[in-house]
């Protein structure tokens, strides 16, 4: 086989799916690849929570244009996602914890998005299932949501596809193909792809495609883990989601009980260069024990996961970067390489918004908002090979009680 188009995307996941859905929307021809499934990897063993406050301005206006975009595409496209404006409560029980939440809240009021605090009855109020305790601050912002991880990667390559993307799943990337100082596409297990865009949204193997090109990129791949309980009287899909800053946890409606997830201090890095050829990663092995004792650490918050028992486990394999933001952009040293990566336990929720903003990057030159502090340019000192112990602990670190970082 060998094909030619004007941007290959490598990699299904949510990033990677929406990439390409807005290059096709933009009109160029455009292939998706994966060496799996479409969307069957990380994205499908998310929380899907949305949260808009955020610290650094462009991620609460990629944040903010991801919710609506949710909200609009089942009525764009006839495919639901499970979208649901359940709205979210985030607590802080410490002076810093206290400072950074009230620092998010008011950037997202600043943007425009509702964000409030709220006094702990009507904390306790809007999600019962959530005792607040000694709570410095609740902040409450109305239209954050959730939705049903498994749609959203598929939703968006079908979207992809309908506007004229092709599809190619089981088709392994093995190579770069280059042209001097330039992208020229890809070879896969099935043949060449020639195109003169190339973007990298592998997900767990983002820095493996790219490595083979003499190109590092800062990227550290983690294991990040939830359960969902058996269903629970009184829990219902529109109380919101709940979020403890200090201890990094998270809790939410799904099916009929509670999800529950967090950032642990010691998470397990794995290194996606040494997977075995046609490792998924339902094949992850799994540590219920972690979810355990940061469930015992916050039991006096959520009474009714003292006793419920675990209906599902799950976890997936996201990727952090030094600063825990994303990197959008172009690659250098490769002209017409573009990565989209660093979810960094986010990116399902980012997805649309992020496409959206590196599709216009890649065919306009330019962004609204500007993605250049998403840049991979940021952290190039963390990409040299005497880096790689450093940069293994400043993303561990970044990961370990993620709310406070």
């Amino acid at each position: 086989m060998r094909e030619t188009a004007a941007a290959v995307v490598v990699g299904s996941g949510a990033f990677g799916a929406a990439t390409a859905c807005h290059l096709a929307r933009r009109g160029l021809d455009v292939v998706l690849v994966d060496q799996h499934a479409l969307g069957s990897q990380t994205s499908p063993r998310a929380a899907g929570l949305t949260s808009q406050a955020a610290s650094l301005p462009v991620m609460a206006r990629l944040r903010r244009e991801a919710c609506e975009a949710f909200e609009r595409f089942e009525a764009e496209t006839g495919r639901s996602l499970g979208f649901h404006r359940s709205g979210s409560l985030k607590a802080a029980y410490t002076e810093a914890g206290e400072a950074r939440l009230r620092a998010d809240l008011e950037i997202a009021r600043g943007l425009g998005i509702e964000a409030r605090e709220v006094p702990a009855d009507e904390a306790r109020r809007l999600a019962p299932h959530f005792e607040p305790g000694p709570a410095r601050v609740i902040g409450h912002v109305p239209s954050d949501g959730w939705l049903e991880p498994a749609t959203v990667a598929v939703g968006l390559a079908a979207r992809a596809a309908s506007l004229g993307a092709r599809l190619r799943p089981f088709t392994r990337v093995t190579a770069l193909l280059k042209d001097g100082e330039r992208v020229a596409g890809v070879s896969t297990a099935a043949g060449e792809i020639r195109a003169p865009i190339v973007v990298d949204a592998a997900g767990a193997w983002t820095a493996p495609v790219v490595a083979a090109a003499g190109i590092r990129l800062p990227l550290v791949t983690v294991r990040h883990q939830l359960y969902v309980t058996e269903p629970i009287p009184g829990v219902l899909p529109l109380q919101p989601i709940v979020r403890l800053l200090e201890a990094s946890v998270y809790v939410r409606y799904c099916d009929g009980g509670l999800m529950f997830g967090g950032y642990e201090d010691a998470p397990l890095v794995v290194d996606a260069a040494g997977l075995p050829a046609g490792f998924q990663v339902a094949e992850l092995t799994l540590d219920l024990d972690v979810l355990r004792d940061l469930t015992a650490e916050v039991a006096a918050h959520f009474p009714p996961l003292r006793d419920a028992r675990v209906a599902v486990h799950r976890g997936g394999l996201p990727t952090m970067t030094p600063d825990g933001h994303p990197v959008l952009g172009p690659v250098p040293g490769l002209t017409g390489l573009y990565v989209a990566s660093g979810c960094c336990v986010g990116g399902l929720s980012l997805s649309p918004a992020a496409g959206r903003a590196l599709a216009d990057l890649i065919v306009d030159g330019r962004s609204d908002p500007d993605i250049t502090p998403l840049s991979v340019e940021r952290f190039w000192a963390w990409t040299e090979a005497d880096a790689a112990a450093a940069l293994h602990a400043v993303c561990v670190e970044r990961y370990a009680r993620k709310y406070m970082k």
